[in-house]
């Protein structure tokens, strides 16, 4: 049977079936696969096609969280072994310890653990916070002797004879 094909005009032959298949369902007919393929573009950019992507994706993880969540879970325990992951974690060690020894890491670390340290008092943190800076501060004005005499750490071995 003769048909114009919907995209670029040819005519062309198809079966009668096929024809009369499309034509109840109300689909247009191509001469080929690749004019049908063109008609079926959208003809939109790469951009615009991630960014309506990124949108639809975004949308379905906030609709079905708990489910992926679910699925990750059980993905993590059918695969996960502890053996090889320990291997992973041996090779990449002296990279984390090298890293731990830059001082910035230490600066922001010393930070990190003052912070974590001090919401253990919760509306308090700052007033512990400051009590540690005020506390750090006498000891650097104090001396060795002044500390040790305050903590009754001064000549201890002295005193335990005489208490023995």
């Amino acid at each position: 049977m003769q048909i114009t094909c919907a995209h670029c005009g040819r005519k062309s032959d198809k079966a009668t079936g096929a024809v009369n298949r499309a034509k109840a369902a109300g689909l247009r007919m191509f001469c080929n696969r690749r004019c049908a393929g063109l008609a079926h573009r959208k003809h939109k950019t790469k951009l615009q096609m991630r960014e309506e992507k990124a949108a639809y994706d975004t949308e379905y993880r906030r609709l079905n969280g708990k489910m992926l969540k679910a699925k990750k879970a059980a993905w993590h325990l059918a695969t996960y072994d502890p053996d090889a992951a320990r291997i992973e974690r041996k090779k990449r060690m002296k990279f984390h310890v090298e890293y731990c020894r830059r001082p910035s890491y230490r600066r922001w670390k010393q930070e990190y653990d003052r912070r974590y340290r001090a919401m253990e008092f919760g509306q308090f943190a700052d007033a512990y916070k400051l009590t540690l800076e005020l506390n750090r501060e006498i000891k650097s004005r104090s001396t060795n002797y002044e500390i040790r005499q305050e903590n009754q750490t001064f000549g201890k071995t002295q005193k335990r004879r005489r208490q023995g």
